[in-house]
């Protein structure tokens, strides 16, 4: 006969009630959790970005060095002869020019109407394209403080963006042209504005990049002749 052995304790196992508790702590620390996994992750995608602003913009400092303080030129000298191309012995790497958070969707295939893909996230300062009255570091009073390249609006196309375009500009003898400004909002269409945290990552003239909200970037000082902001190289 089978006998139980004395002061041995007997397997026990666990209640439902147990397993349910156990259950919804775990629910609920992954609740608390995965929003700050996902908050990070964006962060480290942000940090990204910026580095890859920053890179571009040294790259765009060492063509000026070499080149008389030229500046570099856009689509507007044609394809060929934009940064995105000028400054690959600089820079080394295509990626750089992709933002891990860019969403566009014509990357590899152009949208139906149009003839050419997405090249890069970010856009050079039309101001500063190398043809108009801003075509070297010389002319600039202010480099650091005016902002060189930015982040595109998804699927859009090119290599640069036309801050002389966003409102009347007695200069430019324009205002909001092509559909690129938001009268009501009052800021541009073709920059990423809410890219990252609602703000997005700008290299400036110097060199240097940072993070910034649309607000903090743009403003008018008319009576100094200033429209356009921190994207205006006439401050």
């Amino acid at each position: 006969m089978f006998t139980r052995t004395p002061g041995r304790a007997s397997a026990r196992a666990f209640t439902l009630i147990e397993l349910l508790v156990v259950i919804a702590i775990i629910a609920i620390l992954a609740a608390i959790l995965f929003p700050v996994f996902a908050q990070a992750r964006a962060k480290a995608r942000q940090a990204s970005c910026l580095s890859n602003v920053r890179q571009i913009g040294m790259a765009f400092m060492q063509y000026t060095s070499d080149y008389d303080e030229c500046l570099p030129l856009s689509t507007d000298s044609g394809r060929e002869s934009s940064w995105m191309f000028t400054l690959q012995p600089y820079i080394k790497n295509r990626q750089v020019y992709r933002c891990p958070d860019d969403r566009s969707t014509n990357w590899d295939a152009p949208l139906p109407g149009q003839q050419v893909t997405r090249a890069t996230t970010y856009f050079l300062n039309d101001w500063l394209a190398g043809t108009l009255k801003y075509s070297n570091l010389a002319s600039l009073g202010r480099p650091a403080s005016v902002i060189y390249v930015s982040e595109g609006f998804a699927d859009k196309t090119g290599d640069h963006f036309h801050p002389f375009l966003w409102i009347a500009d007695p200069e430019r003898a324009g205002g909001p042209g092509a559909g690129q400004f938001d009268s009501v909002l009052n800021q541009t269409k073709e920059l990423a504005l809410n890219q990252h945290f609602g703000g997005f990552n700008n290299s400036y003239a110097d060199g240097h990049a940072k993070w910034s909200k649309w607000s903090q970037v743009w403003f008018q000082d008319i009576p100094s002749g200033v429209y356009e902001g921190a994207f205006d190289p006439r401050q």
